[in-house]
């Protein structure tokens, strides 16, 4: 295919699905400039330094209450907009999947454009090289907004390094995650070419595969371990950095058995711990682990994500050789 018939194919792609990318930039925009006035507000009624430091006088004008601040107020906005950042992958192989490619392949009006010197190959790189900058673009703003508005409130909870939706809205894995879901989309619209199944099932899988290794992005890197003599758990895990991770923690015994942490609150012992225990131990990850981790699994969901691309050409070429 010519050059000239190769950004021909691009362009009818970007007209067929303008409306989406107008919508889309809509919403990015409303998001930044939502956090960009969030942010102005919290650094105009605060005195950054002094509130970290633990003067809650020092935090800002206070609202309706004693609790709720412009600090507050944005921490509770990030923390509800997680779930709309959680949801973006799904929504993106929702969207390749139907409108982009089942739509068009249940309608046959795919077949017009491989009339008009486009191979289905062409075909499909034009829409999928589409969705995946409007996939890239979407998750490095988003990346951009979130980390612009935590800053202040970086230690409210759920908004820790480490938590679900908050870790993937920091670094590249977000980015990954929105790429695979373009890749499962085209895969999900080209095998079950039906516009509602297709959505439905690369909104499942994507999803699926965002929470499961999100479950086990930890287990990538050893985690510290730290222990100490005696029972008294609290103590050691007072000495912990303050904004460590803790996977685990709990007793150690005599024969080297470990004993979870509440081992030594049974109500129905008559002795507080039980007789062998002789220490206690915690693992934690340290927020050095934030970006060694992000790439490891950046890397892992980028490679699930070209697994995905190309059984979808494999699946059109044996559909449309």
């Amino acid at each position: 295919m010519s050059a000239p018939t190769t950004a021909r194919a691009g362009r009818v792609v970007v007209r067929q699905h303008r409306r989406a990318l107008r919508v889309t930039l809509a919403l990015l925009a409303l998001a930044a400039a939502a956090t960009a006035g969030l942010r102005l507000w919290v650094a105009g009624s605060m005195d950054e330094a002094r509130c970290f430091a633990g003067e809650p006088e020092a935090c800002g004008a206070q609202l309706f209450g004693d609790w709720v601040t412009p600090q507050g107020f944005l921490a509770l906005a990030l923390q509800w907009s997680l779930f709309a950042l959680m949801a973006v992958p799904p929504l993106i192989g929702a969207f390749v999947a139907g409108p982009m490619l089942a739509r068009e392949l249940e309608s046959g009006t795919h077949q017009v454009a491989w009339t008009q010197s486009v191979t289905p190959a062409r075909w499909l790189a034009a829409k999928l090289l589409l969705a995946a900058a409007l996939a890239a673009g979407t998750a490095a703003v988003l990346t951009a907004v979130f980390r612009l508005g935590r800053k202040p409130v970086f230690s409210h909870e759920h908004l820790g390094w480490a938590d679900r939706g908050a870790y993937e809205a920091m670094g590249p894995a977000l980015g990954a995650y929105c790429l695979l879901g373009v890749a499962v989309g085209a895969l999900a619209g080209l095998l079950v070419r039906r516009t509602v199944a297709a959505m439905t099932t690369a909104a499942g899988v994507t999803g699926t595969l965002l929470l499961g290794i999100g479950t086990l992005r930890w287990e990538l890197r050893p985690p510290v371990h730290v222990s100490g003599p005696g029972t008294d758990l609290s103590h050691g895990l007072a000495g912990l950095p303050f904004d460590a991770y803790l996977v685990g923690s709990g007793f150690t015994t005599t024969d080297g058995r470990r004993l979870p942490y509440d081992a030594c609150l049974q109500p129905d012992t008559t002795t507080p711990c039980p007789p062998d225990v002789t220490g206690w131990y915690a693992e934690y990850h340290p927020a050095t682990h934030f970006w060694p981790v992000q790439l490891l699994e950046t890397g892992i969901v980028l490679a699930l994500a070209g697994l995905a691309a190309y059984a979808a050409f494999r699946v059109l070429r044996r559909h449309c050789p």
